[in-house]
C-alpha cells in the first residue's frame, strides 16, 4: 500500500463517517474516493480498490469480531481482487470498524437530536410582500427576533426524518436549521397572505399577528415560545410609473 500506513486510511474514513453518518461510504462511494485522494491518505490504486469495495456494500456488514482471513475471502469473491489486495482492504475495514469506533458511533446515534431538545432556537425572520393594484402597489416588510424551545411533544418532520435516516450523526445546529427554514417559510406565506388578501384595500402591516401565527406553528411542531419581538411597515402607495422610474 506504499508508504502510507493502513491506520491512516482508516482514520480518514472514520472522519468521513463521523461527519456524514455510518452509511456514507456505501451511499457516496465516489465522494469518499475523492476525499481519500484529496487528503493523500493513500495511493490511487488502493483508493480505487476501496471505491469498488464501498460500492459493493460489504463494509456496512463488517463487525469488529470478524475474522480477517474470512473477510479477505469475501472481498476476493465479491470484488474480484487478488489475495494481497483483499488482505490489505480487510485490514483497513477491520481497523475502521474497531470495537472502539463502533462504541463511539453507537453513542453518537441521534445524539444531536437529543441535545437539540434541550436547547433554545433563535430565529431572525424578515418578511416582505407587495400588494398590487392595476395602477401601482405597496411594498410591505416585517422583521422579528424569535426564540423558541422544543417541548417533549417535538414533532420530527419529514425533512428531519429523512435527514436523520441518511445521517443519524447530524449536529444540533444542522437540526436547528431545518426547523428554522420551516418556520421562516411558514411566516413568509402568512405574511404574504396578510398583505395580499384584499384586492381593494392596502394592508395594514401593523395588524399582522406575528405571535398568534408563531403560536400556531409551535403548537403544530412541538415548541414553546420563549421570546417574540417584531415590527413592520410599508413604504406607502406608489404608482407604477414611479415604481418603474425607481427601478
Amino acid at each position: 500500500m506504499g508508504s502510507k500506513p493502513m491506520a491512516g486510511v482508516a482514520e480518514k474514513l472514520k472522519e468521513l463517517i463521523d461527519e456524514n453518518g455510518p452509511g456514507y461510504l456505501s451511499s457516496e462511494p465516489y465522494e469518499a474516493y475523492k476525499e481519500l485522494l484529496r487528503s493523500k491518505a493513500t495511493d490511487r490504486k488502493t483508493a480505487g480498490a476501496l471505491l469498488m469495495l464501498f460500492a459493493s456494500g460489504l463494509p456496512d456488514l463488517v463487525k469488529p469480531e470478524n475474522d480477517p482471513a474470512f473477510l479477505s475471502i469475501l472481498i476476493q469473491k465479491d470484488c474480484c481482487f487478488n489475495k494481497k489486495m483483499a488482505d490489505t482492504l480487510a485490514d483497513i475495514v477491520l481497523s475502521l470498524h474497531s470495537r472502539e469506533n463502533e462504541d463511539e458511533w453507537k453513542g453518537k446515534d441521534k445524539a444531536g437530536l437529543e441535545e437539540f431538545r434541550k436547547e433554545e432556537l433563535s430565529v431572525k425572520w424578515e418578511g416582505s410582500a407587495t400588494w398590487k393594484t392595476s395602477g401601482g402597489g405597496v411594498d410591505c416588510y416585517y422583521a422579528a427576533d424569535i426564540v423558541i424551545k422544543p417541548t417533549k411533544a417535538l414533532v420530527i418532520n419529514d425533512k428531519l426524518s429523512q435527514s436523520l435516516k441518511k445521517n443519524p450523526f447530524m449536529k444540533t445546529e444542522d437540526i436547528g436549521k431545518i426547523y428554522e427554514r420551516d418556520l421562516k417559510g411558514y411566516l413568509d406565506c402568512e405574511f404574504e397572505d396578510h398583505c395580499t388578501c384584499d384586492d381593494y384595500y392596502p394592508p395594514v402591516v401593523e395588524d399582522f399577528e406575528l405571535e398568534s401565527y408563531l403560536k400556531d406553528w409551535c403548537d403544530e411542531n412541538g415548541f414553546k415560545i420563549v421570546a417574540c419581538e417584531g415590527d413592520g411597515g410599508d413604504n406607502g402607495y406608489e404608482p407604477d410609473s414611479v415604481r418603474r422610474w425607481i427601478r
